[in-house]
């Protein structure tokens, strides 16, 4: 929307308004799909060095490790005792001293890994799915000024309709979140218009 509202105070034709967002949608599409597949790949490839140091760790240092694990019980508030009863259990299974430490000093879950593939397309159909309501109007309407306000008042609602969505997932009200969207949204798109209008007289551009 922002982009668009660029483009349309620009002095460009209605067809090249058109062809630039609809290729900017697919550009920033790919785009996102690619940085979440690096960045998923990047998470993953971190989470399994963390384990393996981990693994390291217990095989090399056990006795700082075991102080660890001591220490981590200590800091739940239990006892001495019962935090040393509790450590030599856990440190007597290998395994189970690994995944212990894993969790509970690392934070890691390793099926908190995920798809660098499902990520990518999660990512970048989510994007062209945002990118349609702004860009429908540009389908019916030949003049720019009213493709864009027709495609600012959908992309608002749409926002809106998300934003309300996320709050309820998160227990929120829906009015908080579908409030911050739509003004997130609509300064977003009104700084693109102003620098739509603005850039051209600035260049001397016609």
């Amino acid at each position: 929307t922002s982009f668009l509202g660029g483009i349309s105070g620009a002095p460009l034709s209605h067809t090249s308004i058109l062809y630039a967002g609809l290729m900017t949608s697919l550009a920033g599409s790919l785009s996102m799909g690619a940085g979440a597949l690096l960045a998923t790949q990047s998470q993953n490839d971190l989470i399994r060095r963390e384990i393996a140091r981990e693994r390291w760790e217990i095989t090399h240092v056990p006795e700082l490790e075991k102080q660890e694990v001591y220490n981590l019980f200590i800091s739940f508030g239990l006892p001495p005792e019962e935090s040393h009863h509790i450590t030599q259990r856990i440190i007597a299974d290998p395994e189970v001293w690994h995944r212990f430490m894993v969790r509970e000093e690392l934070g890691i879950h390793e099926e908190s890994m995920e798809s660098p593939a499902k990520s990518a397309a999660t990512l970048s159909l989510s994007f062209m799915a945002g990118a349609l309501p702004p860009l429908l109007p540009y389908f019916f309407f030949q003049k720019a000024y009213e493709a864009f306000t027709v495609a600012l008042v959908l992309s608002l609602l749409t926002l809106a309709v998300t934003g309300s969505i996320k709050s309820r997932l998160a227990g929120e009200s829906p009015f908080k979140g579908a409030g911050e969207m739509i003004l997130l949204g609509g300064a977003a798109a009104a700084a693109g218009l102003f620098l739509g209008e603005i850039l051209p007289r600035f260049f001397h551009l016609s």
